[in-house]
């Protein structure tokens, strides 16, 4: 909980493996000195990219379904007709239920 104790025994920690012989262990403190800042991000957020991940995903089917249209505004449209789970039959009682 305190982010700044945890970077602090991190790099302690690196400094100390740095410090001895065994050589895989020098490339994984190497490793977390560099994704440091990404470490210690996840400590305090408790957050992955999974997220990003699921939005790529939803952009790129998105991208299959607009098939050709190259314009961003309707590419966008599809984005939020896939994203928006918009229920149709509100409007419209012969819509099809989303699967």
């Amino acid at each position: 909980k305190q982010i700044n104790v945890a970077r602090d025994m991190l790099k302690h920690w690196c400094t100390c493996v740095m410090r001895s012989k065994v050589e895989p262990m020098k490339e994984v403190a190497a490793m977390v000195r560099r994704h440091l800042e990404g470490i210690v991000a996840w400590a305090q957020t408790r957050q992955t990219n999974g997220f990003l991940e699921a939005l790529n995903g939803l952009f790129q089917a998105a991208k299959r379904r607009a098939r050709g249209f190259t314009r961003f505004t309707t590419i966008r449209t599809v984005i939020f007709l896939i994203a928006g789970k918009l229920d149709f039959a509100v409007i419209n009682p012969h819509a099809r239920q989303p699967t």
